[in-house]
């Protein structure tokens, strides 16, 4: 593993003294203007490792470096008048630290889904009984009862066969499962319901990527893929730069860009829409083309990286924006030569596009050149991102065009993120992070993962956030419409991602529809399934509270029809967590939404937890969802904030006036005085407390947010507000070790079933006991384990590699994932083997 390069600052406390903080309604002092703001650090867990999209790029390459200088200058001049804050610090002259990759995470495997007639899962009380003696406790009259296997050891399959011969039908199933129900020594009972896998993908960064199924991607996925399918979406952008995720998705495209000096490679239009990187201030790379296209069409399946929404849409680059952003000319005729259209001294794009996608835009009234080019090709579908400014969309252009669908962001909940720009131009919203947040506690900052590259240009996988990053789920969803309905029209794509939205993630000030639902859209369009049964989905399998808060959880119908819904809370601090509603009903292929609600006073610094059960009534399916809730597990520290300028020879220059300290006493809010310049600001803490910044787990950020870092210009007398932005922890890059595993109680040492949380039971059978929960397609099991005939067994990261990071008396048995599960080492567990045991602690 690469260790990153750290810069030592110096302890700076410029804004330390009340009385020489400006006063927030006072005028700026002397010909200075006035920079305020608030930082909002991430709250995940201090353990936890987490991962930026990538180190601002301000702090890469040389300029990087010489901008690490200024500011040291910077902290210099101030180390004389800072004596007790200067003892034992490192050299200001010390490199920057470059910017981490997101981590490669772990695979899910595929899910299953409905119907069996005549045989129902029974999960007895009593562990272990044989055939005879389960049958025994489950005879009905009128029925044969035949044993057809385990799922467990508590869960058995029974069919019930009709002694008049009948053929047993899904209605009466239904009727044999409440019956068998309330059966003594029956726990619970369930149509055994006939599964195929839907089409979750094994790429093994995918289980870090949950902001698939709050779109119910998984479920939709099982309707249709674009495998084998020849849906072009163009992606119009800073252009794409080779990653192996995408070889073979990526179709031969242009560089849109006329000018030269913009495009960075000496030359005007030509058919390289490579990115050419630079488009950052001081030199830094956003790679922002190769993100999009990533979210969009990255090779699914293949055991590798992250998984894309299209599952193989082909990707057509066209290169619009450079070192300067891109020119309305440029862009417009790059949505003309993507559509199929002539474009002066072009060559015609052989793959006209069914779908765009515009991460871009700008504050203006519509354009009417974006119109004229919107209205000539009307079998085109035009998906752009609303922008991420935090204000109404209205003067935000081509969001605001007619005839396109305009994207707002989500976060992990479903509700818009904080800089999501909304109003009446959204039409829908989708998933786009919020990189402050941790809300499914994976220890992440929850942001969107997608392809990228590393700070020496190597492939890598990174976080990010914004509309740049929810319009790519929008124009993915868009091309499994257009695979399944190839004549799919604008005016029908829109409508229907409309119609089938989740309403739980409207706004007040304007989300449009709502959530994009892929499972609804793509039945919808299918004109069937009005008749399935239901099925209950759950998009998440644990939330995460810091203290006291509310979250929403969103519950889906997979099925037909009208799907009830019961919720439940159990556990050791169930008192703590209250829901509203506490029963939905869920239309067919819709979804719902329940809001958790945490109340975490009285109670002492330390780690909690409770289990909320969903029931879908007739059978539709159970789950349960982990809540973790963890009090003062972090101490708020204070933060140092900087702004840097550059001169007219593009050297980063830093006044000993423009770096302090942002006290966490004040909720991080700040108020600067500085002398008129266009700024560029960084903040971070300290959290190791080691006197150096911007290392492994320092949450730091930068203006405007991790999708866009930008100029704050400052007259005198000005006074700017509202320049707010979050800091989330930065992390080593990866060599391609595994990533540390989500914390999880399955696996556990147990004595008993008390010492497992919520429903977890004890199997204590396993040396050492083992805490297990029971699983189903409809109960999946929590995040780090897998469920393998009925119950959840603990992941590993090295398979076949002995204990691996299983507990002692356990080795890590290859799933074919690249991950492994933590069984018993037959050494200490001889009779869990058919053929004799190896001397690594294997069965062979």
């Amino acid at each position: 593993m690469r260790r990153l390069l750290v810069m030592g600052l110096l302890l700076l406390t410029a804004c330390e003294s009340s009385e020489d903080d400006p006063e927030p309604g006072g005028p700026p002092t002397g010909n200075k203007g006035r920079i305020q703001g608030q930082l909002s650090p991430f709250q995940g867990s201090t353990a936890s490792v987490g991962a930026a999209s990538q180190r601002p790029p301000e702090l890469q390459g040389e300029q990087g470096r010489k901008l690490a200088q200024a500011f040291s200058r910077a902290f210099a001049q101030k180390r004389q008048q800072l004596k007790a804050a200067a003892q034992g610090l490192t050299s200001p002259e010390l490199p920057i630290l470059m910017p981490p990759a997101g981590k490669e995470a772990l695979a899910r495997l595929p899910q299953e889904e409905p119907s069996r007639e005549g045989e129902v899962l029974v999960r007895l009380e009593e562990a272990g009984l044989d055939e005879k003696a389960a049958l025994e406790r489950v005879q009905r009259p009128g029925y044969r009862a035949v044993h057809k296997g385990y799922a467990s050891e508590y869960l058995h399959v029974i069919a019930y066969e009709p002694l008049d011969g009948h053929v047993t039908t899904l209605a009466e199933t239904g009727r044999l499962v409440a019956q068998v129900e309330k059966l003594p020594g029956v726990r619970f009972a369930e149509k055994n319901l006939r599964m195929h896998a839907f089409k979750a993908p094994n790429d093994k960064a995918y289980g870090f990527q949950w902001h698939y199924p709050s779109l119910n991607l998984p479920a939709a996925w099982d309707v249709q893929t674009n495998e084998t399918g020849s849906v072009v979406v163009a992606v119009i952008d800073t252009g794409i730069r080779a990653h192996p995720d995408l070889q073979g998705q990526v179709l031969p495209g242009y560089d849109m860009i006329s000018d030269s000096s913009n495009a960075g490679d000496g030359n005007g239009r030509d058919n390289d829409p490579k990115d050419e990187g630079g488009d950052e201030p001081g030199g830094g790379s956003s790679w922002h083309g190769t993100h999009v296209a990533g979210t969009i069409g990255a090779s699914t399946n293949n055991q590798n990286g992250v998984a894309g929404v299209s599952w193989g849409a082909k990707i057509l680059p066209v290169r619009a924006l450079g070192r300067l952003g891109g020119s309305s000319a440029d862009i417009v005729a790059a949505m003309a030569w993507a559509a199929g259209g002539n474009v002066t001294g072009v060559p015609r794009n052989p793959n006209p596009a069914k779908v765009v996608n515009m991460s871009l835009g700008g504050a203006s009234p519509p354009q009417k050149a974006y119109q004229d080019v919107i209205d000539a090709f009307p079998d085109t579908i035009f998906v752009i991102a609303a922008g991420n400014e935090n204000v109404d969309a209205t003067n935000t252009t081509p969001c605001n065009q007619q005839n396109v669908i305009c994207v707002g962001s989500t976060n992990f909940a479903g509700k818009r993120s904080s800089f999501s720009n909304f109003g009446t131009p959204v039409d829908v919203m989708a998933s786009g992070g919020e990189m402050r947040e941790d809300l499914n506690g994976d220890g992440y900052a929850d942001g969107v993962l997608s392809t990228s590259f590393d700070e020496k240009g190597e492939p890598a996988y990174v976080f990010n956030q914004g509309t740049s990053m929810a319009s790519p789920h929008v124009a993915g969803v868009v091309a499994l419409m257009a695979r399944l309905s190839p004549n799919l029209s604008r005016a029908q794509a829109e409508n229907l991602l409309k119609s089938t939205a989740s309403a739980s993630s409207k706004c007040n000030e304007g989300c449009g529809s709502g959530l994009v639902n892929a499972l609804s859209a793509l039945k919808r369009l299918q004109g069937g399934g009005q008749n399935d049964p239901p099925v209950l989905g759950v998009t998440s399998t644990q939330l995460s509270f810091q203290g006291s808060g509310s979250q929403q959880l969103v519950i889906s119908n997979l099925g037909g029809g009208t799907l009830q819904v019961s919720a439940a809370v159990a556990g050791p601090q169930a008192s703590a967590v209250s829901l509203s509603p506490s029963a939905v009903s869920v239309p067919a292929y819709g979804s719902d939404a329940v809001t958790v609600t945490v109340n975490a006073g009285g109670l002492a610094n330390g780690e909690y937890s409770a289990t909320l059960t969903l029931t879908g009534a007739n059978g539709a399916g159970t789950g349960t969802v982990a809540v973790r809730i963890r009090v003062g597990a972090r101490e708020d520290k204070d933060a140092l904030i900087g702004f840097a300028w550059q001169d007219r020879d593009g050297e980063w220059q830093v006044d000993e006036a423009a770096v302090g300290e942002v006290r966490a006493a004040r909720d991080y809010q700040y108020s600067i005085d500085l002398v008129p310049h266009e700024y560029y600001a960084l903040a971070t803490i300290d959290d190791d407390e080691d006197g150096t910044f911007f290392e492994d787990t320092d949450r730091s950020g930068f203006w405007r947010n991790v999708d866009a870092f930008e100029g704050i210009p400052l007259a005198a007398g000005q006074t700017v507000t509202g320049i707010s932005f979050d800091l989330v922890p930065l992390a080593p890059i990866d060599d391609g070790a595994p990533p540390p595993l989500p914390e999880t109680d399955v696996g556990l040492p147990c004595d008993s079933s008390a010492d497992c949380p919520g429903l977890g039971r004890c199997n204590t059978n396993y040396p050492g006991g083992y805490c297990t929960y029971d699983c189903s397609a409809s109960q999946p099991c929590p995040e780090g384990s897998e469920c393998f005939s009925g119950a959840c067994l603990a992941k590993c990261s090295g398979p076949d590699e002995g204990q691996s990071s299983c507990r002692l008396d356990y080795v890590c048995y290859d799933d074919n994932t690249g991950l492994g599960l933590c069984l018993p080492d037959c050494r200490e567990m001889p009779s869990i083997c058919r053929a004799g045991c190896d001397s690594r602690g294997y069965c062979e």
